[in-house]
C-alpha cells in the first residue's frame, strides 16, 4: 500500500515579513526542513508542493533529506490560492492509497502523535473504509488531515484559498478524531518567534 504526507508549501509568507519556509527555528533547521524531517520519521512517502520558481529551496530541502528526498511538486497556480496547490500536490500523488495533508508551517508536531493519525487510517484502510482522519487538541481540530483515496477527485478540483475544507464538510460522516494533548496540531509560524 503505497501512501504518504503532502506537505503543501507553495504560499508568499506575506503575514511574514519575508520567506518563512527559510526562517531558522529553534533546532537551527530552516522552518520547511524541520517539518518535512518529522513527517520523514513516520510516513515511508513525502511530497512537498513548492512554487515553480522555488528551484534553490528544492534543493536544499534534497541536500536536507539525503537519507530520505522528498518528492517535489512544482505548481505554477500557487497565487491562485491554497485549493490549487492542493489540487496540484493530490494529482502528483493519487496513485497513492491515501495521503495525509500537512502544512509546511507547522513543525512542531510530534512524531508520536502523526503515528497515532497514521495507525488510525491503516486500521482503515485494512476494513476497506472510506476515510478522513484529523487530530483534535482540546476540542479544536488541527493537521495534518488524513484522506484515502476515495476523496483524491475531489481534492483535485478545488479551487481558491479553502484548502481540503470543503471535501471535510461534505464527508462528516467518514471523518473520525483522534485525541491528542498535543498542540503541535494547532501551532503554524505565522510570525517570526520571540
Amino acid at each position: 500500500m503505497t501512501a504518504g504526507a503532502l506537505i503543501v508549501a507553495a504560499g508568499f509568507s506575506r503575514r511574514f515579513g519575508s520567506d518563512k519556509r527559510r526562517y531558522a527555528i529553534a533546532d537551527g533547521d530552516p522552518l520547511l526542513l524541520s517539518t518535512l524531517k518529522i513527517y520523514s520519521e513516520v510516513f515511508p512517502s513525502v511530497a512537498v508542493v513548492l512554487r515553480d520558481d522555488d528551484g534553490p529551496l528544492a534543493r536544499d530541502l534534497r541536500r536536507g533529506l539525503e537519507h530520505q528526498p522528498p518528492l517535489i511538486v512544482c505548481t505554477s497556480h500557487a497565487h491562485l490560492g491554497m485549493g490549487h496547490s492542493v489540487s496540484d500536490g493530490v494529482r502528483a500523488v493519487s496513485s497513492w492509497d491515501y495521503l495525509f495533508l500537512a502544512l509546511g508551517d507547522m513543525p512542531f508536531i510530534s512524531a508520536t502523535t502523526l503515528r497515532a493519525l497514521h495507525r488510525r487510517m491503516c486500521d482503515g484502510r485494512r476494513r476497506g473504509d472510506p476515510l478522513i482522519v484529523r487530530p483534535r487538541c482540546n476540542n479544536r481540530v488541527g493537521h495534518p488531515v488524513g484522506f484515502s483515496c476515495e476523496y483524491f477527485n475531489e481534492l483535485m478540483s478545488l479551487r481558491g484559498d479553502e484548502g481540503a475544507r470543503p471535501v471535510v464538510a461534505a464527508h462528516a460522516a467518514e471523518l473520525e478524531h483522534v485525541d491528542t494533548t498535543d498542540r503541535g496540531v494547532l501551532t503554524d509560524v505565522d510570525q517570526p518567534l520571540s
